[in-house]
């Protein structure tokens, strides 16, 4: 999305929050049209516009804090660390246990994001850094969040993806991983993107409303022969104690 597709209203009112979160003190209405640049009746209208919407609040002393409507607004990013950190031991035991990597991925929109990792005691593991982001038609744990969703949108997120997507696949290797996860619970990437990462992945139900992917992530030697049916067989009853400590239910896939 380019610059001449967003709303530069939008943006000023983005960066009035992110100054005065950013401040430990209250901050009055002119030094946030100094310091952002944004003309006095401007920036005037845009905090009485966050005043009314509890996004900010008035500090008894002068000038303005965040409100607590902002913290509502947030309140499910909350639950998810919440959950992640409940889930944290348990990801480290899987990785400690196969000697691979591991991860948890949640959908934004058409792409997926690394929300938590853990690394065996290796040096030469590979890594997923927390905040990589990537598109919903590359790899396992796209795939398995893409079974989540109806036909029509699955088809939407592949046509949505950028050309460097399909230099070493095509949209129906896609809808192959997809359909893997919908009829046995997992859906596996054996070197499509990258020649040398294998990986695995499995749905889970993080929390009430989201959905997350589990991945382990490893060289291809570590996929040889029988490997893979056992690596499975572990991926699913880790992500089965996953769900007993989150006291949530595996999530339903599309058929």
């Amino acid at each position: 999305m380019n610059a001449t597709q967003t709303i530069p209203a939008v943006h000023k009112a983005v960066s009035v929050l992110q100054y005065v979160a950013e401040r430990n003190e209250p901050i009055v209405v002119k030094e946030l049209s100094y310091a952002l640049k944004i003309p006095p009746a401007t920036c005037y209208r845009l905090v009485r516009t966050l005043l009314e919407h509890n996004w900010l609040r008035e500090d008894p002393a002068g000038g303005l804090r965040i409100a607590f409507g902002l913290a509502n607004v947030a309140r499910a990013y909350s639950e998810i660390e919440y959950a992640l950190n409940v889930i944290e031991t348990p990801l480290r035991q899987l990785a400690d246990t196969l000697k691979m990597s591991a991860k948890i991925s949640l959908r934004e929109g058409h792409y997926a994001t690394t929300a938590l990792r853990a690394e065996p005691a290796r040096p030469n593991a590979i890594t997923s850094p927390v905040g990589y982001r990537f598109h919903l038609a590359v790899g396992s744990a796209a795939a398995a969040l893409l079974s989540t969703l109806d036909d029509a949108e699955v088809e939407r997120v592949i046509k949505s993806a950028p050309g460097e997507v399909w230099q070493r696949q095509k949209p129906e290797d896609v809808w192959q991983r997809v359909r893997e996860c919908r009829q046995g619970g997992v859906s596996r990437d054996f070197g499509t993107q990258h020649a040398s990462i294998y990986a695995l992945s499995a749905l889970l139900q993080l929390t009430d409303t989201t959905v997350a992917a589990v991945s382990v992530v490893g060289w291809p030697e570590e996929y040889e022969g029988n490997k893979p049916a056992a690596l499975t067989r572990q991926l699913k009853q880790s992500v089965a104690a996953m769900h007993q400590v989150l006291g949530t239910k595996p999530p339903a896939t599309r058929k």
